[in-house]
């Protein structure tokens, strides 16, 4: 414990960097590939970057385990039967800084490991446990080429049949993004949540070999975007780590048909050459450059390869572009405008025309042919099919080239074909989409323009090039399927179409899509994006379904590889509940996801009696005071104070908001470890759950209540912290990936709800992954009542409630943040039953940045009091911190006036014009804690854009004056602020400390 001084130099937050994170530039070793010369231990698992899971350990075992998690990049998973153990162990790791950092500890029955499937890189068996374990649970958590090491003996996971690559940004070489894989189909689960979180514009995507090579462009709409300007990433396919990342050249616009992934490197052309690099390591292995004396210059404007060869259209410079950084906060932007270049006026420099293609052998790089053409040739407007490359010069002809040798084989420049291609649209538009996109696909028998600078759609014969048919709207995102062209969008169009090949007949119609981003498809569906959302379209029964939490990345749309679909980053604000790279898996992979043998509660002494701490009425003994979450208070506000005392918890790990009960506070962190203090700060005690908490715990009955990320609620003795009993809330363990953290399938992410002898909790993450609510006996911890069907509320679209807020009881109803369709979860705390109304549609309206996996936007909270005069207290902050309503003090409104809605999120009112305030925050100040009063209002926070001048304040309530403000060391956490019945204010700061302040006489 030690004294902190007002008037000292502010500290600034300092947390252990995330390991997604890399230094800018930095290109670490990933996966060591199988090997036979690999051998795989605890001490030396043969990987350098990714997951290493431990299963079984012998006291014996536990210094080579801690010396493994001081390696930097591996985050490491140990599974074992030995509760006690584990406790001691979980300790050990939190006075090393490890805990819920790069180790996770979980206990359980060793006959069911507890990662979800394909996310460990390598996995530890002890030798000690023998063959308890079945080989075939450890190959299901371990991904395809990693390592297990099970009895003494190594084993292999080979790549499932049936997978597929996406190899080039358009999936092939005929710019057809329908992926040939067969595993992904069905349901869908949630593989993992990784960084980068946000992209800057353009990107460019590829995937192979259980890598997906990411490029990311020049231009940064808002300022979450800046680390990312003209990167490189590899990253782990299975469990979203970034393996390594690299600059790439500024200037060179890369959002073309330039990427190409293979099982062992990326080959990536720009202004200079194609760059190869290897897969392993991102180390430039080698590059190929074109001739000069066949070229007009050395820019890669499209490539392609198959069968040992790589085709390539090279030529001249084109129009510079420069980096553009940002400086807006936030999470997203509708990043639109008439970017430098992209009029593409003059083919002689805008991107990707070119008048060369060029055959070369990989092996050699030796050139097996050469075409060029006096004319232009637009990147944009060139694929290839199984025996020819079909490339279009705008305005003058099509033209058909024999991919073996190189020699023209048809040259189309007949007036009804180029009238009916006509000029382009100008698609650098929210609406209309990239004037970049590739806007020409083919199949052995036709090629298709359409895309967004397509004033209507036409389709030529493979065979001649002569005009097959057209259809009057050109603005379509295509898939080919072996059934009909699906022809997704545009927007504010009545439907997308499928279309028959040889004829254009609208065979089927389905939802419009929304705006710029293209259309994908997989075995079973055709994804595109919805108006809020992704849509998903059975295509053996033309259903749409709808996934709510995120839209088709911007400009990748949802890629499928490998047995898996992925999802980001993005660079817009758009109706989403998740930001970063995503990964879903098909649920039939995993048969027993659903149900467990092991049991849910696990019950410790319930016999002792539980001592009592003397709670009084008016303590602070839940989240922002009360189940309603609404800060109020009855405790009287200090007419001025001084720091009384601090604590260091810790400066690595995120703490909670603190609660006060019986003169004693109770804190709880992401470490797992919940903590609780006497009234002088010194330690009263310390336990551990398994995951992550990210909300403050709840005083009631003499019990401290938590719910952990690990998928539990834990309940223990206030005075002592003695287990009382656990509750898993989802319907079995698998923990997962989340921003290079592991945590459940089915985290308690947003705390609990106490009432009476009742505990309410909710557990998951989206509704795809399925939503489950109990209500559980205080005292026993047993089952009182279930939901476990609200992921699902409207069958035929499969949408429902994702679990994307902080628990809270408001007017009789167990309520919490819904995520896209449904803006607020409501529950009959009776009963559980749901009382949303289900919504048959396609789309979203509402906005969660839940602030569990989002700290540094959700960190702000809005206030609204009604006062006993009639007046308002009001301050409305968005969910991602980008827009703010000062502080004010609103007039009482006539009577029969409706108050004006607001949208949970707080992005935008729904109602109309506000009265002019009594008295507004001149200060712009930015609030993430109240504690209000009739006469006084107590917050935290900081000033507009000065994160660094945080300050403890109170504010008096009629004419908006500060009382008193005392700076703090740092910012105080999401509702970081406590005030107990003596009037002592209890704060929580971002690094990790404890500060209480006490009246001043």
């Amino acid at each position: 414990m030690r004294l902190l001084s007002l008037s000292g130099t502010l500290a600034l937050l300092t947390v252990m960097p995330a390991l997604g994170q890399l230094p800018i530039g930095q290109v670490v070793d990933p996966i060591v590939e199988n090997s036979d010369t690999i051998e795989v231990s605890l001490q030396s698992p043969g990987i350098e970057r990714g997951i290493v899971g431990v299963i079984g350990i012998t006291a014996e075992e536990v210094n080579s385990l801690f010396e493994l998690c001081q390696q930097d990049g591996l985050i490491v998973f140990l599974q074992t039967d030995d509760q006690n153990l584990a406790t001691e162990m979980r300790a050990r790791a939190d006075a090393a800084k490890l805990l819920g950092q790069r180790l996770f500890i979980e206990t359980g029955s060793l006959k069911h490991i507890h990662l979800g499937n394909n996310v460990a890189d390598r996995i530890v068996v002890s030798e000690s446990i023998g063959n308890t374990i079945p080989e075939t649970e450890v190959m299901r958590a371990l991904r395809p080429r990693g390592i297990a090491k099970i009895a003494g003996q190594q084993r292999i996971k080979s790549v499932p049949s049936g997978t597929d690559d996406w190899s080039h940004p358009y999936h092939g070489p005929d710019n057809n993004p329908q992926s040939d894989d067969q595993l992904v189909r069905g349901n869908f689960r949630t593989q993992f949540i990784g960084y980068p979180k946000f992209s800057p514009m353009p990107e460019q995507t590829v995937i192979a070999g259980g890598r997906i090579y990411k490029a990311m462009g020049h231009i940064a709409h808002k300022a979450n975007q800046n680390a990312m300007l003209n990167k490189l990433l590899c990253i782990n396919a299975y469990n979203g780590m970034i393996l390594w990342q690299r600059d790439l050249s500024p200037g060179f616009m890369l959002h073309r048909n330039t990427m190409v992934a293979t099982d062992d490197a990326l080959y990536m052309g720009d202004h200079e050459s194609c760059k190869i690099f290897d897969g392993k390591t991102g180390v430039l292995r080698d590059e190929i450059k074109v001739d000069p004396k066949i070229s007009d210059g050395p820019v890669w404007k499209w490539m392609a390869m198959r069968d040992g060869v790589l085709y390539a259209l090279v030529g001249n410079p084109e129009v510079k572009i420069q980096t553009q950084r940002a400086i807006r906060r936030g999470l997203g932007h509708w990043p639109w405008g008439m970017w430098d270049g992209h009029d593409y006026s003059d083919p002689r420099t805008s991107f990707g025309f070119g008048r060369t293609l060029v055959a070369l052998n990989l092996n050699t790089k030796e050139r097996i042919w050469q075409f060029r053409d006096e004319q232009f040739l637009d990147a944009r407007a060139v694929c290839m099919n199984d025996t020819r490359i079909f490339c279009y010069c705008p305005g003058k002809f099509l033209a058909a080239i024999d991919r073996y040798t190189g020699k023209l084989v048809w040259k189309n420049s007949d007036k009804d074909l180029l009238d009916a291609i006509d000029g382009q649209e100008k698609a650098q538009h929210y609406i209309t989409g990239y004037a970049t996109t590739c806007y020409i696909k083919c199949d052995n028998n036709f090629l298709f323009f359409a895309g967004p600078q397509r004033t209507r759609m036409v389709v030529a014969s493979a065979e001649d090039g002569k005009l097959a048919w057209t259809h009057p709207t050109g603005n379509l995102q295509l898939v080919l399927r072996d059934d009909g062209i699906w022809a997704a969008g545009p927007q504010k169009s009545e439907n997308g179409m499928k279309l028959d090949y040889k004829t254009g007949k609208v065979l089927e119609t389905f939802p419009a899509r929304r705006a710029c981003t293209r259309a994908t498809g997989c075995a079973d569906s055709v994804f595109y994006r919805a108006s809020g959302g992704t849509v998903r379209v059975l295509t053996d029964t033309n259903t749409a379904q709808h996934i709510d939490p995120m839209r088709p990345p911007c400009q990748d749309g949802v890629l499928v590889a490998g047995g898996h679909l992925y999802w980001g980053p993005w660079m817009c604000g758009c109706q989403l509940s998740l930001y970063g790279n995503i990964a879903l898996r098909p649920e039939g992979s995993d048969p027993g996801n659903e149900t467990t043998t092991e049991p849910a509660r696990l019950a410790g002494d319930l016999t002792a009696d539980v001592p009592s701490i003397d709670v009084k009425p008016d303590d602070w003994v839940s989240f922002r005071s009360n189940n309603a979450r609404n800060d109020q208070t009855k405790n009287g506000i200090p007419n001025n104070v001084s720091l009384s005392w601090s604590v260091d918890l810790a400066d690595h790990v995120l703490p909670t908001a603190p609660v006060t009960a019986g003169g004693m506070i109770f804190i709880a962190d992401r470490s797992g470890a919940v903590r609780a203090f006497n009234a002088d700060g010194t330690t009263a005690w310390t336990t551990y759950t398994g995951g992550p908490i990210y909300y403050a715990p709840t005083v009631s009955n003499d019990r401290v209540y938590v719910g952990s990320a690990d998928g539990r609620v834990y309940a223990m003795a206030a005075q002592d912290g003695r287990f009382l009993w656990s509750y898993r809330v989802g319907p079995n363990d698998r923990w997962l990936p989340v921003y290079d953290r592991l945590i459940s399938a089915w985290p308690v992410a947003g705390g609990v709800v106490v009432d009476g002898d009742t505990v309410f909790a909710a557990a998951g993450i989206t509704h795809y992954d399925g939503t489950h609510v109990v209500a559980l006996d205080a005292v026993t911890g047993h089952l009182k009542a279930s939901n476990r069907n609200s992921g699902t509320l409207e069958q035929e679209v499969n949408n429902g409630i994702s679990m994307q807020g902080n628990l809270t009881m408001v007017d009789g109803e167990l309520r919490f943040l819904a995520g896209g369709v449904y803006e607020t979860a409501r529950y009959n705390p009776e009963t559980l039953e749901c009382l949303n109304t289900p919504r048959k549609q396609v789309s979203s309206q509402y906005r969660t940045a839940f602030y569990p996996y989002y700290p540094d936007y959700g960190k702000y909270v809005s206030l609204d009091y009604q006062c006993s005069d009639g007046c308002s207290l009001s301050h409305d902050a968005s969910y991602e911190g980008s827009q703010f309503v000062n502080l004010e003090r609103q007039p009482a409104m006539p009577p029969g006036t409706k108050k004006p809605g607001k949208e949970a999120a707080r992005w935008v009112r729904r109602g109309g014009k506000m009265a002019e305030p009594l008295w507004s925050d001149k200060a712009n100040r930015r609030f993430t804690s109240f504690a209000v009063t009739e006469k006084t209002l107590l917050a935290t926070g900081h000033p507009d854009n000065q994160p660094d001048q945080s300050f403890l304040v109170a504010i008096n309530a009629t004419d908006g004056t500060d009382r008193w403000i005392a700076p703090t060391p740092a910012n105080a956490v999401k509702g970081g602020s406590a005030v107990d019945p003596n009037g002592r204010i209890i704060v929580v700061l971002e690094n990790g400390q404890l500060l209480c302040f006490d009246a001043v006489p």
